[in-house]
């Protein structure tokens, strides 16, 4: 009896990338959670999020290896948590500002100079406007009730007195 060779074939693109939302648009002075998926070989890495419009010409904005996942020097706005038994790590950033629109980068440092690193991009739109914190509001009769109201620095008015 001759011995068979068999191949397997697994669906390698799935298994290969890291995937993450599409675009986004988010209300100014709000924060965000992104979800940036990556396969099981890629469990060790360490893992990055950048910003620009170029991956390999991105700022660096946090990584896996830095302490807790901690920010960049004068980005602390954004804070990185790992989960290698799912398979995720999210990015959160908050407070973000117009000036924070852009393309962000997902990466996976795979290293070594005949292997890229493995990414996912997306861009974020940070849109000036209003919104409430809670839509519902409840009080009982007699009583005050508090709404709060977010809006961007350009609907700034400074209500004074004429007393």
């Amino acid at each position: 009896i001759q011995g068979v060779n068999q191949l397997l074939f697994l669906p390698v693109g799935s298994l290969c990338r890291v995937t993450t939302v599409g675009d986004l648009a988010v209300l100014e002075g709000r924060s965000v959670t992104i979800p940036c998926h990556y396969g099981p070989q890629y469990a060790s890495y360490v893992k990055y999020w950048c910003h620009g419009s170029v991956k390999d010409l991105c700022t660096s904005l946090v990584r896996s290896d830095a302490p807790r996942g901690q920010a960049a020097p004068g980005e602390d706005k954004v804070a990185m948590f790992d989960d290698p038994v799912q398979q995720v790590f999210t990015v959160t950033m908050t407070e973000l500002q117009k000036e924070d629109s852009g393309w962000y980068w997902c990466g996976v440092e795979v290293g070594g100079v005949w292997s890229a690193d493995v990414t996912a991009s997306l861009h974020i739109n940070v849109i000036q406007g209003m919104s409430v914190v809670n839509s519902m509001v409840s009080g009982e009769e007699g009583t005050s009730v508090t709404v709060q109201c977010l809006y961007s620095q350009g609907y700034r008015y400074d209500w004074t007195s004429p007393l």
